[in-house]
């Protein structure tokens, strides 16, 4: 196991209508055996207890069968490995010191509910 210090892009937006922006979260202390979404989830509960508003992302399976966490990371679908859903990406494919960039899936007819999430 190996700790990681990274750096979060995250698009924040209050719905379809609303402008969006990128906010710059610190992420220490990621156990690089993590899923991605367990990070989302450590992250979250960390902006949660400082009285800070979570990052909404949708997820169901964690199994890598439904597609419902889809994300672009780094500016591709579902991130840097090749054939898996955003639930399998592990932090192992990123490196201390990374800042990544995540941003809802985005299509007309998938509009923005709010930050990653979109209705589908």
């Amino acid at each position: 196991m190996k700790e990681l210090n990274v750096t979060l892009k995250v698009w924040r937006q209050d719905g379809p209508s609303a402008p969006g922006h990128f906010d710059t979260i610190a992420a220490p202390g990621i156990n690089d055996e993590m899923s991605f979404l367990e990070m989302l989830d450590q992250v979250n509960e960390r902006l949660i207890n400082e009285g800070k508003e979570a990052i909404v992302f949708d997820h169901d399976c964690r199994e890598g069968i439904c597609g419902t966490c889809s994300l672009m990371i780094d500016g591709q679908a579902h991130g840097p490995q090749k054939g898996t859903a955003t639930c399998q990406l592990h932090m192992r494919k990123f490196a201390d010191g990374d800042t990544i960039t995540i941003e809802p899936w985005r299509a007309t007819s998938f509009p923005v509910v709010k930050d990653l999430m979109v209705d589908r």
